[in-house]
């Protein structure tokens, strides 16, 4: 079986037609008349929206953006990109999925206090090494977050 390739343009695509057949009168039945804009203030557009085909196979990229280049540097380990933004968990198995090692392994050992009152601290194992926050959390989310924060600190890659 063969897939035949369309060839589209700006052009072909910007020379759309004009409202027409059932939309036209649903539009109609609604109150529109032809060269009205939409909307219950009729402040809406007139023309539609253009369309810019990419037609190269390059990425998508900012104009304003130029060519980076960075001096080149002895790599033992995939480059970590920016982890600002991530969830410092999301970010702990992204760094052991891309260096080969094991998931993190996530350990509870504090667990106390009353029931309305508790206390959770969490200890996390990369790559044989253990990593612990110094202090407890009231929920088991933000402790197992801060574990993480630990080992991201203790193997260099975000401030502490």
């Amino acid at each position: 079986m063969r897939i035949q390739h369309c060839l589209l343009s700006t052009e072909t695509l910007n020379a759309g037609q004009q409202v027409g057949g059932i939309g036209k009168c649903l539009l109609q039945k609604m109150g529109w008349k032809e060269g009205e804009s939409l909307g219950k203030t009729n402040v809406g557009m007139l023309e539609p929206l253009r369309v810019n085909v990419k037609t190269d196979r390059k990425g998508l990229s900012s104009m304003m953006e130029g060519p980076t280049s960075t001096p080149p540097v002895a790599k033992t380990h995939p480059v970590v990109r920016d982890l600002s933004g991530k969830h410092p968990v999301s970010a702990l198995m992204e760094i052991c999925s891309k260096r080969r090692w094991k998931p993190p392994d996530f350990v509870l050992v504090l667990n106390s206090g009353p029931d309305h009152s508790r206390s959770f601290m969490f200890k996390v194992r990369v790559n044989d090494t253990f990593y612990q926050p110094s202090v407890a959390s009231m929920n088991k989310k933000l402790a197992k977050s801060q574990a993480a924060t630990a080992a991201l600190q203790g193997m260099g890659l975000i401030p502490g």
